[in-house]
């Protein structure tokens, strides 16, 4: 019998898998926040089988996560998605995602990367009985996983049996569910929903597609299509296999449809979900700049913390939770994201119209003063004040 899938609101605002960004800190500073579900970065099949330390890392941020408070799950009524024994007992349910009105926890789901299928539910073996899901990583631009074959360069056509055979030699073999990262089909995008049915049909229960093209020069050529999107949600829905609120939980195996790409803020995440008509939204770079990228999710409850707050807060949870990811060089990326994002958008929370009379020259001056001061520091102190450096020159501004 296949795992049960992660129930649908959990799949409505995920944080992306990201290069040494992905770290439990982080992730748990996204679900304060908002996010409904959390991704690991990418890790090969040879890191997990033959890396004991990154698997020994990894192992600690799933077990201290899955039952980490900041981890809870803020949606009403809160699904239990954390594989457990009940009385010492397996669940009816076995070891796949279950419900429960005991406190719940956001999933956490292990992404990895390969092209051979032994190799690939070898690696998702060690870390399934803590995790809730795995996701094979189709979009990885990146050189070397066109040098290993891997990633994104799995999706040329010639590929696909290939791909098809990775994916249910995971389904088959692993008691979670299994998701899938694509991008676009090189070439002919619109094959991409083609491609989208076959991943169904071979077993994923979730289909994520990042609507651009691989590229190894740049990370982003130009905007994400999502009108693909749309036309991979069509054609699932056409062919019967699109998963939705209407026909879940009836028995039948279906594959739900995560957006990714072309958000800078939450207006952009209801528009995406408006027109592409997914089941949820992916982000990946824009929450490194803005963490609370999901604050209105909550409600009018609180007000989104400030640049400065989510700095000192990821920092905190850095310190609770040690070997898990976090260390110094992972901290202070995170914390020149946050302070000194690329967008300047640290300068539009509390400068106003104060900002209109100062010169790009001078905002790019002051952020560069709090960039070095974060770059140089050689300890969590050295990243609090900068943090402090930062809150400083926002108190300048708004006087």
């Amino acid at each position: 019998m296949p795992p049960s899938p992660l129930p649908l609101p959990c799949l409505r605002l995920v944080e992306a898998p990201m290069v040494n960004q992905s770290d439990l800190a982080f992730r748990l500073l996204a679900v304060e926040n908002g996010a409904t579900s959390t991704w690991t970065q990418m890790y090969h099949t040879d890191a997990i089988l033959n890396d004991r330390d990154a698997l020994e890392t990894l192992l600690k941020s799933l077990e201290v996560g899955r039952t980490a408070s900041e981890n809870l799950c803020k949606l009403s009524p809160a699904p239990l998605l954390i594989p457990r024994k009940v009385g010492g007992e397996e669940s009816e349910e076995g070891n796949g995602p279950m419900r429960s009105s005991a406190a719940s926890f956001c999933p956490q789901i292990v992404q990895l990367a390969g092209n051979d299928p032994e190799s690939l539910v070898k690696a998702a073996r060690k870390v399934e009985h803590l995790a809730d899901g795995i996701d094979l990583n189709l979009g990885c631009p990146q050189n070397h996983a066109k040098m290993g074959h891997y990633g994104a360069y799995l999706l040329p056509k010639p590929d696909w049996p290939l791909v098809e055979t990775l994916v249910s030699s995971l389904s088959r073999s692993v008691q979670l569910p299994i998701s899938t990262k694509i991008r676009l089909t090189p070439t002919h995008a619109d094959q991409t929903s083609i491609l989208a049915k076959r991943l169904s049909l071979a077993g994923s229960d979730c289909v994520i597609l990042h609507a651009r093209f691989a590229s190894t020069s740049r990370r982003r050529n130009g905007p994400a299509d999502l009108g693909q999107v749309k036309r991979v949600v069509q054609t699932l829905r056409d062919e019967g296999l699109l998963r939705t609120e209407e026909n879940d939980g009836d028995g039948v195996r279906r594959t739900a449809v995560i957006t990714n790409g072309n958000v800078r803020g939450w207006s952009d995440v209801v528009k995406n979900l408006e027109y592409t008509g997914a089941n949820g939204v992916m982000v990946g770079e824009p929450l490194l700049e803005d963490p609370s990228l999901f604050h209105p999710s909550l409600g009018k409850l609180s007000s989104p913390p400030s640049k400065a707050e989510l700095s000192r807060r990821y920092l905190e949870l850095c310190e609770r939770y040690p070997g898990t990811g976090s260390d110094l060089f992972v901290a202070r990326q995170h914390v020149r994201n946050m302070l000194c994002p690329r967008s300047f958008s640290f300068v539009q929370e509390s400068e106003g119209k104060a900002a209109e009379a100062r010169s790009r020259a001078d905002l790019y001056q002051r952020r560069s003063v709090v960039e070095a001061r974060v770059k140089s520091a050689q300890s969590v102190e050295d990243l609090r004040e900068a943090i402090r450096l930062f809150e400083g020159q926002e108190e300048k501004v708004v006087m």
